[in-house]
């Protein structure tokens, strides 16, 4: 197997690991709205304490600004949220609403030598990943 595959490979293994973690997070998240506490790992958690769990994940959330004229006023337009770095590394990218909300969410990884790849993700994938990518702030 070549460097290049086996980056490949090491950096899928690491995007579904944290892929996992999120949905399994946020199913919880979604069954605490409805009140009470829920089991999440070891834990009988709240709500809270569960939303507090997501905002410790990540290792940075980061926005850029799209194309604007000088001196006019930068909005943010797309976002990163940063879950692990070095080889491999792991990411949510998406584009924001005109609210500075997520508009969309994708799964990224890359290795040493390897560029940053989109993830394949199911639909209830898909959807964790935009819940969890909605429970940060990326206004102004």
């Amino acid at each position: 197997m070549s460097r290049a595959v086996e980056a490949r490979e090491h950096a899928r293994q690491q995007a579904q690991a944290h892929l996992q973690s999120i949905v399994e997070l946020m199913t919880a998240i979604e069954s605490a709205r409805l009140g009470g506490l829920v089991l999440y790992g070891n834990e009988w958690l709240s709500f809270d304490k569960l939303e507090e769990r997501a905002h410790e994940l990540p290792l940075s959330a980061l926005v850029r600004s799209c194309w604007s004229e000088p001196g006019g006023q930068l909005t943010p337009a797309e976002y990163e949220i940063l879950l692990c770095t070095g080889g491999p590394a792991v990411r949510i990218r998406g584009d924001l609403s005109e609210l500075a909300e997520p508009a969309s969410a994708r799964l990224e990884a890359q290795d040493w030598f390897v560029s940053w790849e989109a993830q394949p993700t199911t639909t209830g994938e898909d959807w964790a990943l935009a819940e969890f990518a909605s429970l940060f702030w990326f206004g102004g």
